[in-house]
């Protein structure tokens, strides 16, 4: 299986409907609030990279995500 944790920034008063949203995304393993510069941090899986690169595309689309940092699980 194929990870990558995706961090995000949203709007401040967003946080919670964004996280909300982001945990409905089929693919998405977890997600959570996070404290420091970012402040949703979520955990996707898929079989196939191709796979990742939709999911992680439509959490970038979605409304009060301000930007996103994509780190790809390599072990």
């Amino acid at each position: 299986m194929a990870l990558v944790y995706v961090l995000m920034n949203t709007e401040p008063s967003q946080m919670e409907s964004v996280l909300k949203e982001i945990k409905e995304i089929k693919g998405v393993v977890e997600a959570h609030m996070v404290y420091g510069t970012y402040d949703i941090c979520a955990k996707v899986g898929a079989e196939k990279p191709q796979e990742l690169k939709r999911i992680v595309q439509k959490i970038r689309s979605k409304d009060n995500v301000l930007n996103t940092l994509t780190l790809m699980v390599v072990q």
